[in-house]
């Protein structure tokens, strides 16, 4: 039996695609032959509890990142997955230094790169989102770029298909949601004449916390509001337009085929996407409307966007890579 590790974080203002990334990353780690996954976290109840019902048994829940340290001693692993922006680098040093196991991080971007077996960015310092597979002078295997995008198994071989007329608009901005631009955008878009009888969905997730500024809206018949889903493929491809943050969501979407724009919910990820394909800051946009009207009007120029980047197609190299650490 090859015993995995992941260390993740998550909730409110940390987000959940990165719980979600892990989780889709453990199901397809334990379709392999052999393999245990052992999922650690400091974070809220609700993290534990989400990871749980997604069907894993071994979920260790700890106090702090002293606490995760001492427990990875009992747990015999092979490798060591960690999902936290910017993760201690003491602590990757004190583990490196104490197990002999390998050290995988997924979307960090600080010196404790430089002292890991492998390091998956597929976002965070690329060059341009350009995809990337190299070993540096560290001996640190690096996957880069958008084609490692750890997407969750239920959004594989399945596509967006597009039509003239927009119906179904969809809102989905993250489990947390922090700048409220579900109450935000939606409030824009019944706001505008040209569109405010179309259908919009506004999915909101466990750490959302502006849930009361949405009751306004509850009551119309065109408005529909869904919580804590497990089909987001389905709803996304139920929908003609994608509003989402830069993020998980919005790679999904990408990958699906729907057209989509993403908004900045903070400085961080500003930073990392800058002036990536179609993501914007919300107030610097004149007007959402037209914003939409252009990228749906515009299929074509939207796919050639998307064919360059190559979403998610690296998931079962990421899988062999991991696997392939030890030999």
């Amino acid at each position: 039996m090859m015993n995995i590790g992941i260390y993740v974080e998550g909730g409110h203002y940390l987000g959940l695609g990165n719980v979600y990334r892990m989780i889709s990353l453990a199901k397809s780690l334990m379709k392999e032959p052999h393999i245990q996954v052992y999922f650690i976290t400091t974070s809220e109840d609700a993290i534990a509890e989400l990871i749980r019902n997604h069907g894993f048994d071994h979920v260790i829940t700890q106090v702090d990142l002293n606490a995760v340290h001492a427990c990875l001693s009992s747990l015999n692993l092979a490798t060591l997955i960690v999902d936290v922006l910017n993760v201690d680098v003491n602590f990757i040093r004190e583990v490196k230094a104490e197990y002999s196991f390998q050290v995988v991080l997924f979307g960090n971007n600080n010196e404790a790169n430089e002292i890991s077996d492998l390091v998956i960015n597929a976002i965070i310092s690329t060059k341009q989102f350009r995809n990337e597979n190299y070993i540096d002078k560290n001996n640190t295997h690096y996957l880069k770029g958008p084609k490692y995008l750890t997407l969750r198994d239920e959004f594989e071989f399945q596509g967006y298909h597009h039509s003239n007329t927009m119906k179904n608009v969809l809102l989905l901005f993250g489990g947390s949601d922090q700048a409220n631009l579900s109450f935000k955008i939606l409030n824009d878009l019944l706001a505008d004449d040209q569109v405010k009888h179309l259908n919009f969905t506004i999915v909101i997730g466990a750490a959302y916390l502006n849930e009361p500024s949405l009751q306004r809206f509850s009551s119309m018949d065109n408005v529909k509001i869904l919580k804590n889903i497990t089909h987001v493929n389905e709803v996304m491809l139920s929908s003609d337009f994608l509003f989402t943050s830069a993020g998980t969501a919005f790679f999904e979407g990408l990958y699906l085929g729907v057209p989509s724009v993403a908004f900045f919910q903070n400085n961080a990820q500003k930073e990392v996407f800058g002036d990536f394909f179609n993501t914007y800051e919300y107030e610097q946009v004149p007007s959402i409307v037209e914003l939409m009207k252009e990228v749906y009007g515009n299929y074509a120029r939207f796919c050639k966007g998307v064919s360059d980047l190559e979403v998610g197609r690296g998931k079962k190299e990421i899988i062999e890579t991991i696997l392939n650490l030890r030999k």
